[in-house]
């Protein structure tokens, strides 16, 4: 069967989150970036869990920025001297390794798959995500241990409490009795509707925004369709107008954003585009994926994301495991 790696990487997610919530890892990031400003440098979904990871650092009032590794040659002035988190699956990146070069961290913090990588070795602090071994060339376990990490150490630094170890688990639990569960039934059976449509395109606001780049990067390497992540209010200013019949519209739903992804999903529905949800329920909208609490809710979008984007690659008929032009090494 087409993407079995793939598939199973996915489904070992809620095992990799029980160890991240017996260890400390999510205590070590946060005492290493303490009575800092950050930024957080990453390559592709890299790059988008840095952005999570930076925008919850930002809701507890502390300074974090994310920045493309690729970006840094150009854009590198402002931050040189900056403690950096440096967000790699392989820890081999050579736009990363690059950009450190120009970055000159005055604190580096590798956050990696790779405890024994040439990243791993230029750090002062080591933190190994801990997902094990990944075959499938689209990321999956890495991406959400990281995000598990970046959102639990954020809350520690702005004495929340909502993020722990019970709260993680609890998210765990429940994704694995949605994989195990009839929900991926319905995942397959919209993923064959997906999978004939000219374009996907993806609206969140919030945390659900840097899910909503990773999910259209993750359908674009595991099936070759076009998709877009876009911030569900920028959305109607100019994009709206590509929507036709000929188009899949996936709405990132929680209790904060609903009012603002409703308005182009409702825009998509005027259009005649096929309309999906996932994270909550908007109206009479098809939810795909599984429904969470709220602490680590963005792990269940991302799982979410991860199935639809490997049965649309299988409906299209294409080896999600090895995306063709696509590379391990590469980092993502």
């Amino acid at each position: 069967m087409l993407g079995v790696n793939f598939e199973r990487e996915i489904r070992q997610q809620p095992d990799v989150w029980c160890t991240i919530a017996a260890s400390s890892k999510a205590e070590q990031l946060a005492e290493a970036i303490r009575g800092r400003d950050v930024l957080l440098v990453g390559s592709g979904s890299s790059l988008f869990m840095s952005r999570l990871g930076a925008l919850a650092l930002r809701r507890r009032g502390i300074r974090a920025e994310p920045l493309a590794a690729a970006e840094a040659p150009l854009d590198y002035a402002a931050y040189r001297g900056s403690a950096v988190v440096a967000v790699s699956q392989s820890g081999q990146s050579e736009d990363l390794l690059h950009a450190l070069d120009m970055l000159q961290p005055e604190k580096l913090i590798a956050l990696t798959n790779a405890p024994s990588s040439p990243l791993a070795a230029l750090a002062s602090v080591v933190i190994d995500v801990g997902a094990g071994p990944e075959v499938a060339v689209p990321a999956s376990k890495s991406v959400t241990a990281t995000a598990a990490i970046l959102l639990w150490a954020a809350g520690i630094l702005g004495k929340g409490h909502a993020r722990n170890a019970e709260s993680l688990i609890d998210t765990a639990e429940n994704v694995r009795s949605w994989l195990d569960g009839p929900g991926v039934d319905a995942v397959c059976e919209a993923a064959a509707r997906i999978a004939r449509r000219r374009s996907v395109v993806i609206v969140a606001t919030g945390y659900g925004l840097p899910v909503a780049y990773e999910f259209a990067l993750k359908l674009k390497e595991a099936s070759y369709i076009h998709a877009e992540g876009f911030s569900a209010g920028e959305f109607r200013h100019g994009s709206a107008a590509m929507l036709d019949a000929s188009c899949a519209v996936i709405g990132i739903i929680d209790d904060v954003s609903r009012q603002v992804v409703n308005r182009p999903m409702l825009e998509a529905a005027e259009a005649e585009s096929l309309r999906y949800v996932i994270g909550g329920h908007l109206g009479d909208v098809p939810l795909l994926g599984p429904v969470v609490g709220e602490p680590f809710n963005t792990l269940a979008w991302l799982v979410a994301a991860q199935m639809i984007a490997l049965h649309v690659g299988r409906a299209r008929h294409v080896e999600s495991d090895a995306p063709r032009g696509q590379a391990k090494v590469l980092d993502s």
